[in-house]
């Protein structure tokens, strides 16, 4: 019933989505359609029995054992079906992590089945055979990710992941509320509140961690950069994978202390092995089965796990950081890697967290997992209650807990004595000959408050005599107003530049100017762009909604869902982008909220020679389908040479912003309150 209704949504809206389409875009055909319709369907309340009779009759048809040949390797799906056929996976039901090694196992033999499906057929009858089989989680993920991977649904979108498993977004109040309003068969809107009370000061940044998209945008870049990913076998090399996962989270810990200081808190301080974490955390939210999310009381210290000793943390990171001071890592044949080269961080990234191509695993161990499956298990580490896996242990909510920040704040600490190691760059390196940035200039800035709706259809169950009613979660979310960049430049010749601009904070905590060098480490990139400038005078203009770091809110799965039906009969068209994103930090949070009485900032523009920099053959206006400056690209390599965060990722000192293609400017963000 709720398909039909949301095909009706837009019936008539046949001129909706114009006959152009920028580039990257392309209309839809027939057969696109009609994989995205398919899609949908599968993660159409995932937890129940598939309700569309055309799927769940193809995977009750389909026996994948039978159909060997129509795999690239058949040893995954071969595997899989004996191990359902023995009753020895994971019960559907049941809670899936990421972190438990048995969980991932069957979880990438499903993958591997439908990646290595020769064809969409296969590919989509071996999905409906796992539809209602394998636990739902597996089924979730594996799905997902093999969509962005094959090359036969390139372009496909998923639904908004918070709209796909909401209890992993919603407080247990929201979802014990929408079910009395469907018991009610009353539509609603639930208002959502942020965890903690006034008294625990991490409350003031909860809308942060606690952010639907930012939630989103962490999880969904772990599916488009699995560690368990294994290039050699699927044939898809991760680029500079180590180096963005370093990145990524960099700029996620810089993020939180522009917010914090916004709120007249200090930045994060790392956590360590040995210590007390000083904050707990109580995630007030609940497993759809399996009782609630663990809660970590103040004052609590890492324990011993079997698998995992909190001397074998000690250990790890003392040889990471003999590592990186030796500046060469031990690889598993014994020898010595280099890591004093613009390589080094994308090594140490693959060490830490770890990905299959870390050099060696057993010996640099895993401080990333390891560390967030401590975290997520501090509370019953012998597992004598029998509790639930905790918000770490999971990528869709790690970010919920404040201490997934001084986690990574720990970890990114030492990827700065790596980067601080390095030389600095020499002017050559730096300077754009014959460029000159003579002026920028920047729209007031302005942040405010505002609600924001979230689907909770997948939350709840279906039942013969209830039909579905509309009900949705409220949650307040921080938002930008518009606002431009103008930059103007000056030039001898013509010439390709790669614009980047960065935003940082001018002042300390306790009022204090803040030092370029020290400042390095608080600035978060806002974009970073190619444009040409001509001989002579050249005005760049750049919106905020063009940020390469962002990506605008998803549809609403009921949205698509309409605009695809329409689409496959006629009624409209959609353009559908083959490098297509999921994976994109939200452009509401492009600023931090600043101050009702204005918060000074600081923003730094730098023109490079793209013509050093290019990577890929392709135009250098070429649209790589967004936020490729966190979450790269997944069918090019990623289109930029320099480092990650060039030039403030190593050390730096205001001479260089003599240099006249560097500037800097003085701006202020402004909090207005709540929208009206």
């Amino acid at each position: 019933m709720q398909w039909v209704i949301a095909a009706v949504l837009l019936a008539g809206l046949g001129q909706l989505v114009a006959a152009k389409y920028t580039r990257g875009e392309v209309p839809a055909d027939k057969d696109f359609l009609l994989k995205q319709r398919e899609v949908l369907k599968l993660l159409n309340k995932p937890h129940e029995p598939n309700r569309y009779k055309d799927q769940a009759d193809s995977g009750s048809k389909y026996e994948p054992s039978n159909n060997l040949n129509r795999y690239k390797n058949p040893v995954p799906v071969k595997t899989l079906v004996k191990r359902y056929n023995s009753h020895s996976l994971l019960p559907r039901g049941q809670i899936f992590t990421l972190f438990d090694d048995k969980h991932r196992e069957e979880m990438v033999l499903l993958f591997e089945s439908m990646f290595y499906a020769l064809d969409w057929d296969t590919f989509y009858k071996t999905a409906c055979w796992a539809r209602d089989r394998i636990n739902e989680g597996q089924f979730i993920y594996a799905l997902s990710v093999a969509v962005i991977h094959r090359d036969d649904a390139k372009g496909i979108v998923l639904p908004p992941s918070y709209e796909i498993y909401p209890h992993l977004y919603v407080n247990s109040e929201v979802i014990h509320a929408a079910y009395k309003a469907k018991m009610r068969q009353e539509p609603a809107v639930v208002r959502m509140n942020f965890t903690g009370t006034i008294r625990n000061p991490e409350q003031r940044v909860a809308y942060l961690g606690e952010d639907l998209g930012m939630n989103s945008h962490h999880a969904h870049w772990h599916m488009d950069f699995p560690f368990w990913w294994k290039p050699e076998e699927y044939g898809i090399d991760k680029d500079r994978k180590g180096e963005l996962f370093y990145y990524m989270h960099h700029q996620l810990i810089a993020r939180f202390d522009l917010e914090r200081l916004s709120n007249d808190l200090p930045p994060v301080e790392p956590l360590g092995w040995r210590e007390r974490i000083v904050d707990g955390f109580y995630p007030q939210t609940t497993y759809r089965v399996g009782g609630e999310f663990p809660a970590r009381p103040d004052d609590f210290e890492f324990q011993d796990l079997s698998s995992i000793k909190v001397q074998d943390m000690v250990d790890y990171e003392r040889r990471v950081r003999e590592a990186i001071s030796q500046q060469a890592v031990i690889t598993m044949s014994g020898d010595y890697f280099s890591l004093n080269d613009t390589t080094g961080i994308n090594t140490l990234g693959e060490m830490m967290e770890p990905s299959t191509t870390s050099k060696h695993r057993d010996y640099y161990g895993a401080l990333h997992n390891y560390g967030h499956i401590l975290l997520g298990k501090i509370t019953d580490p012998k597992g004598k209650f029998n509790m639930p896996p905790g918000v770490m242990e999971h990528f869709e909510t790690a970010t919920r807990d404040p201490a997934f920040f001084r986690l990574h704040k720990h970890i990114d600490n030492l990827f700065k004595l790596h980067k601080d190691l390095l030389p600095p760059y020499k002017q050559e390196e730096l300077v754009l000959p014959g460029v000159k940035i003579t002026d920028v200039a920047v729209e007031p800035l302005e942040t405010y408050f505002e609600d924001f709706d979230a689907d909770l259809l997948n939350a709840l169950d279906d039942t013969i005599d209830l039909d579905d009613v509309e009900i949705k979660a409220r949650v307040r979310r921080l938002n930008h107003k518009p606002f431009t960049v103008q930059i103007t430049a000056e030039s001898e010749r013509e010439t390709l530049a790669t614009v980047r601009i960065f935003l940082g904070p001018k002042y300390d905590w306790f009022g204090q100017e803040i030092p370029l060098e020290e400042k390095r480490q608080y600035l978060v990139e806002i974009d970073k762009f190619v444009t040409k400038v001509n001989s002579g005078k050249t005005t760049i203009q750049r919106k905020s909604s063009e940020s390469s770091v962002t990506i605008p809110d998803r549809e609403t799965t009921k949205l698509l869902v309409a605009k695809v039906e329409n689409a496959i009969n006629g009624k409209a068209t959609i353009n559908v982008n083959k490098d297509v994103r999921h994976c994109g930090y939200p452009d509401r949070l492009l600023l931090p909220k600043g101050k009702k009485g204005g918060m000074p900032f600081t923003l730094y523009v730098i023109l490079t020679d793209f013509n050093k920099e290019k990577v890929n053959d392709l135009p250098y206006d070429y649209d790589y389908g967004g936020s490729l400056s966190y979450c790269g690209t997944i069918n090019h390599k990623y289109p930029d040479s320099r480092p990650m965060g060039f030039p403030f990722d190593r050390r730096l000192s205001t001479e260089e912003f003599s240099m006249p293609n560097f500037c800097s400017k003085d701006v202020t963000i402004t909090f207005k309150g709540d929208s009206s």
